[in-house]
């Protein structure tokens, strides 16, 4: 053998372009990985709530139920649906977006092993096409496997109601991976589309992913704002649930796991849209009285009447986010380039952003039912509001920066 021969890589390729040696493709760790994912966010869930009921003296709650309630939250998290038949509720949805975030987060570090042995395996583009399919299918099977156990409770999981959640938290995870961990994957499928999507739409990611950062960091200075200056309205309603020892600590908890939901809703209301109170709503010129659960930090929102007129001027927030966008997504083209593709690149980032925030929006929302709480969050509108301010603040900020340097 020669020298050649020994320092040659075993994989060698074929006339036809396509490598010998490669290792089985990974299915079934694939699988694996994603059965996995949901069970570990529920055990790292059933923890604090089993420490939660068991530590307080005035509950009977014993381990099965607490694994039923802990199958309940993971169904809340992928923002499914539960219903509680001993209080007459048909339909319960409220997903704490943090928990969707740890979810997000685990299931994205479960599937790098499988990126992992992708690499080292050199597995081809269809084999890497079909590994995430069957991570997807393991996870989302896990996800109804887990859920169905609330089945045992006083609060079951409607299982349909958690598919399109654990679909889109399993695809973000995969891409988020893919994306940070994976080394020369070739997907033809995501080569495809890049040669479909216009260069334009790939120029507006980043500074779309950007503006909605603005825009979100807006809507947490407003709610921070709106608590801190009615920090003792939330303190007499935490005073009227009289609770004690491990309740105290579950509530606060709870109230931290949904702070990126209360964000989202400021983030809506900055739109102009209202934020529906169930039977009331929040806009920037009034709030409407309404009966809300007994949660302390919603003794933060307005008193029902007219808001102050320097309110209507939140408006400005989401255009200005706009003209963050179109500045991002046209300071690096060349001066020459013509008017209308710049005008192009940031109309495609302020709709690559709009949609971004109308999935957040949506998943941010809450409701019961029946009853007069059916929705609490950010209407509907505020997607169609969101877009068309951002698209008007891009469109001004570009053609002000292309001016500004042909001018120069």
């Amino acid at each position: 053998m020669s020298l050649l021969d020994r320092v040659t890589p075993a994989a060698r390729t074929e006339s036809d372009g396509r490598s010998v040696g490669r290792g089985a493709p990974p299915y079934a760790l694939a699988f694996g990985y994603g059965v996995l994912a949901p069970v570990a966010f529920a055990l790292l869930l059933f923890a604090p709530v089993l420490a939660s009921w068991t530590l307080d003296p005035r509950t009977s709650t014993q381990w099965a139920d607490a694994l039923a309630i802990t199958a309940s939250g993971v169904g809340l998290t992928l923002r499914g649906s539960i219903s509680v038949p001993h209080n007459e509720i048909e339909g319960l949805h409220f997903a704490p977006m943090l928990l969707s975030a740890l979810l997000l987060l685990l299931t994205r570090f479960a599937y790098r092993p499988v990126q992992s042995a992708l690499d080292d395996a050199d597995a081809a583009g269809d084999e890497q096409q079909r590994t995430p399919l069957a991570f997807l299918a393991g996870f989302v099977i896990s996800c109804l496997g887990v859920t169905a156990v609330s089945l045992s409770g006083s609060a079951p999981v409607k299982w349909w109601s958690v598919l399109p959640g654990a679909i889109l938290i399993a695809l973000a995870a995969v891409i988020w991976s893919i994306r940070r961990d994976g080394t020369g994957v070739e997907l033809p499928w995501a080569a495809n589309l890049a040669e479909r999507l216009h260069l334009n739409v790939r120029r507006s990611l980043r500074p779309a992913i950007e503006g909605v950062g603005v825009l979100l960091t807006a809507g947490a200075m407003v709610t921070f704002v709106l608590v801190m200056t009615r920090l003792d309205r939330v303190g007499k309603v935490a005073a009227l649930l009289d609770v004690h020892g491990s309740g105290i600590a579950l509530l606060w908890f709870a109230q931290v796991l949904a702070l990126p939901n209360l964000i989202l809703f400021a983030t809506g209301w900055l739109t102009g849209a209202p934020v529906v109170l169930g039977m009331g709503e929040l806009s920037t010129s009034s709030a409407t009285a309404t009966v809300l659960p007994s949660i302390p930090v919603l003794g933060a929102l307005p008193e029902p009447g007219a808001l102050p007129g320097v309110f209507r001027l939140a408006l400005l927030i989401p255009v200005l986010a706009g003209a963050f966008i179109g500045w991002r997504a046209t300071w690096s083209m060349p001066v020459l380039t013509h008017l209308g593709r710049k005008l192009q690149v940031a109309s495609s980032a302020a709709g690559l952003g709009a949609l971004v925030v109308s999935i957040l929006l949506w998943w941010s929302r809450a409701g019961m039912n029946p009853g007069r709480l059916d929705l609490i969050g950010p209407a509907m509108t505020s997607a169609l509001w969101v877009a068309g301010e951002l698209l008007v603040g891009a469109v001004i900020a570009a053609t002000a920066v292309h001016y500004r340097r042909r001018l120069r």
